[in-house]
C-alpha cells in the first residue's frame, strides 16, 4: 500500500511570517507609532491574512493532503480557527464580547489562539508521524 508523504509543517516561509506576526503583535499591543501599523484594526487585518497564510502551509493544507478531515486536532484547529474569524469580525461590526474590552486585547486574543493553532498543529504532525 502506498503512503501518502506528509508535507512539513514548519518551513523557512512559516518561520518568517511568524516572525512577522509576532512583531504586528508586539507593535499592536505595546502601542508602538510605526507608520501603517499603528491601527488595532489594521494590524487585526494584517495577523489573520498571515495566519490563514501560515494555515494553508502547515495546518489545513496538510490535513487536505493527508485526508484526515476528521482528525480530533483537526477539529480543534476548525474550532480555533473558527474563534478567531469570530472575533475578527466581531471587531468590524461592533460587537460586544465578553471579556475583550478593546481592539488592542482582540488582537492580543487572536495571537493567543493563533499560537494555540501552531501547537495544535505541530502536535497532530507529530503524533501523525509514529
Amino acid at each position: 500500500m502506498k503512503t501518502i508523504a506528509q508535507p512539513a509543517v514548519i518551513t523557512p516561509t512559516i518561520i518568517g511570517l511568524a516572525l512577522l506576526a509576532a512583531t504586528i503583535v508586539f507593535i499592536g499591543v505595546t502601542g508602538k507609532k510605526v507608520p501603517l501599523l499603528s491601527n488595532a484594526r489594521v494590524d487585526i487585518i494584517l495577523l489573520v491574512i498571515i495566519g490563514m497564510t501560515i494555515c494553508t502551509q502547515g495546518g489545513i493544507g496538510r490535513v487536505a493532503a493527508t485526508g484526515q478531515w476528521t482528525h480530533p486536532l483537526s477539529i480543534i484547529g476548525y474550532i480555533l480557527g473558527g474563534l478567531i474569524l469570530i472575533i475578527t469580525l466581531a471587531v468590524f461590526v461592533g460587537w460586544k464580547i465578553p471579556f475583550i474590552a478593546n481592539d488592542q486585547q482582540a488582537l492580543l486574543v487572536i495571537a493567543i489562539l493563533a499560537s494555540l493553532k501552531v501547537v495544535n498543529a505541530v502536535t497532530h504532525y507529530l503524533l501523525s508521524r509514529s
